[in-house]
């Protein structure tokens, strides 16, 4: 049986750490965690609340584009330890759509959903600033 996998993504502050700690908290199964965090430091994998299962951080990259041999090992990590479930939350910038490409091509994972979040009181300023408004909008379209 494949391991199904959750993929989280979202523009920088869109709730993305706060949404995995959640599904920690409320759920009785072994969760293993794969956070991208964009720069050298780990920051979003300090917030984590590890429960009964793994924490993997994958930082100094955007785990779609730049650290695809790191990517190759937690993803047989994952494989290796049979957690319940395998939730991946993406870096800011990253595009989740790649992710969930990776993921549906590695064997003995499945890929369940690639959900996208978004800040509702800062959404429509991202969308309209003009460093960012393409990403942010990239990102939302490649949500299930």
């Amino acid at each position: 049986m494949p391991v199904p996998v959750l993929v989280i993504g979202g523009y920088l502050g869109s709730g993305k750490t706060t949404l995995v700690n959640h599904l920690l908290r409320s759920t009785g199964e072994r969760v293993m965690v794969l956070v991208n965090d964009f720069g050298e430091s780990v920051i979003d994998a300090a917030l984590v609340e590890a429960r009964d299962g793994d924490v993997l951080q994958l930082a100094g990259g955007c785990v779609c584009c730049q650290i695809g041999d790191d990517l190759a090992g937690a993803l047989q990590r994952a494989v290796d330890q049979r957690p319940d479930r395998l939730v991946i939350e993406t870096s800011g910038v990253a595009q989740p759509a790649k992710v969930a490409t990776s993921v549906a091509m590695f064997p003995g994972l499945a890929l369940e959903a690639v959900v996208v979040l978004a800040d509702a009181e800062r959404i429509r300023h991202s969308l309209a600033d003009r460093y960012v408004g393409d990403l942010v909008t990239a990102q939302l379209r490649q949500a299930d």
